[in-house]
């Protein structure tokens, strides 16, 4: 998968690691001639971490040596790589070099250590040099001046031969420690729990000669490799707009069009609000179904695959089916489990670019309130999803799950959703002289005017219809009508 920030590019002073997502969140790279303590505990990621930087620059045609001290052994270590897609065997040994100074540092301490590198170094020709045990060194230094002057004089070593050295360590010691004042940068590798969840980190601490994206930034391990998400809202940068163009895009549904004066706004985002199993997703496939080789259309849904969606629409009357066949409408499915909320816009916008979309639908925005690790986030990371939406001159539709309508005094409660939509269409039930009936209203719709009543809806073989205005509509209810309304809100 390619990276979806534009900031990724690497600068002219910077070399690109090919760990997806941490060229952005650095600016482009790291620096070359420069020195950096990548610190966590053991399981963190470190190792992966570095052997995916030596890889990707060996693919460019530079050499690593990679050193290591108390770690495991090199056979241990590259049986263990063989599973990560970026492993490739043909750099194993001539590009990527492996050699243990544990010996070395036993009988002739840092000063050996020193003499070692800058002979290795040079018989290699390696721009990346990987000590991996830091907290080795700092063990066997006589005292914590010496192991000053040996990071000094690392520091000094990379500059005179051009080489970019990574120091991997577990040490726990805070940002005052020597070694973290006198390297070039810091990269921490951390984790932590959600209630039962886990999730993985990387943060910069420090970056000296170039600007870098701060905070935490989530991560993950797979058999792809390490992977950096940046934080949505803190890569976007300036977003230029795509020009605007005084169209409306058919919902697809009978009657809904002349509603809202003929269609929602072009680049615009819309909400469906209501119950489950009002209708929302039918409505969103009749959206997505008005798509063509000129406006592809993309549906990013959690809760119904490909195969229920296709089943769905052909009861509906809607050709989906042969959409997705043709490529005029793709599917992308993610159960709601583990996700990270970085991870899926940056699946969106991937889809979006690659095909040109210019129709998404959304179908559970819930999701993400699932996916986020803090709640608080989420309006910012919406507005920044939505708007880099709007500038791809894309037209979205997303649907949340509405918990309660209130219906002792005909009240409506909803957590705010005006961060992602600047139209709402909401959906419910209403039970008037012991009969069920879907209702739709227009609760905004922004730069347009639209009809303020209630109507009601059918869904069938003809898919989503718009009947006449309900004259009345007491009893509303938010589920079925045998079962209890919740007394909770839900919080989009």
């Amino acid at each position: 998968m390619t990276d979806t920030y534009t900031s990724s590019q690497a600068g002219p002073d910077h070399v690109p690691t090919g760990v997806p997502g941490l060229d952005a969140v650095l600016k482009g790279g790291l620096l070359p001639r420069a020195v950096y303590i990548v610190q966590g505990g053991p399981g963190q990621g470190k190792t992966i971490l570095a052997n995916q930087i030596c890889y990707s620059w060996a693919a460019r045609g530079e050499r690593s040596l990679y050193v290591t001290l108390l770690a495991e052994t090199h056979h241990r270590l590259l049986r263990h790589l063989q599973n990560m897609a970026f492993m490739d065997n043909q750099y194993a040994g001539t590009s990527v070099v492996y050699e243990s100074a544990f010996d070395i540092l036993r009988m002739d301490g840092l000063e050996g250590i020193l003499r070692y590198l800058t002979r290795n170094g040079k018989r290699q020709q390696a721009s990346l040099i990987v000590i991996d045990g830091l907290f080795a060194l700092e063990e066997n230094a006589e005292s914590e001046r010496a192991f000053r002057e040996f990071i000094n004089d690392l520091s000094i070593y990379a500059d005179v031969v051009g080489c970019t050295i990574l120091l991997l360590t577990n040490s726990k010691r805070d940002s005052g420690s020597p070694e973290f004042t006198m390297v070039d940068g810091w990269l921490h590798l951390g984790s932590d729990e959600d209630q039962f969840r886990t999730f993985r980190y990387l943060q910069v601490c420090k970056f000296r000669g170039s600007d870098f994206i701060s905070g935490r930034h989530m991560t993950s391990i797979t058999g792809a490799g390490f992977r950096v998400f940046p934080r949505l809202e803190a890569v976007t940068g300036e977003l230029t707009s795509a020009p605007m163009r005084d169209q409306r895009l058919s919902t697809g549904a009978s009657g809904l069009d002349h509603i809202i004066q003929g269609g929602i706004p072009f680049s615009s985002t819309t909400l469906l609000v209501g119950p489950t199993g009002v209708g929302k997703t039918t409505l969103g496939l009749s959206f997505i179904c008005q798509s063509s080789e000129a406006e592809p259309g993309l549906i990013f849904g959690f809760y119904e695959d490909a195969h229920r969606l296709r089943r769905r629409a052909t009861a509906l009357g809607l050709n989906l089916g042969a959409m997705i066949d043709s490529g005029v409408v793709e599917v992308i499915h993610h159960a709601p489990t583990e996700l990270l909320q970085d991870q899926l816009a940056e699946e969106i916008l991937n889809a979006v670019r690659s095909r040109g979309v210019r129709r998404l639908f959304v179908d559970g925005v819930d999701a993400f309130k699932q996916a986020a690790i803090n709640t608080q986030q989420l309006g910012r990371f919406f507005s920044t999803l939505t708007a880099i939406l709007r500038c791809e001159g894309v037209t979205t539709v997303f649907t949340a799950e509405l918990a309660e309508i209130v219906g002792g005094e005909n009240g409506l409660r909803f957590a705010a959703v005006s961060a992602i939509a600047e139209n709402i269409v909401l959906l419910r039930y209403a039970e008037l002289e012991s009969r069920l009936y879907r209702t739709l209203a227009i609760l905004k719709m922004r730069e347009s005017g639209f009809d303020p009543y209630v109507f009601e809806f059918n869904l069938g073989a003809e898919g989503f219809m718009v009947g006449e205005r309900m004259e009345r509509t007491e009893g509303v209810v938010a589920g079925h009508p045998h079962r209890q309304p919740s007394s909770g809100r839900e919080d989009v």
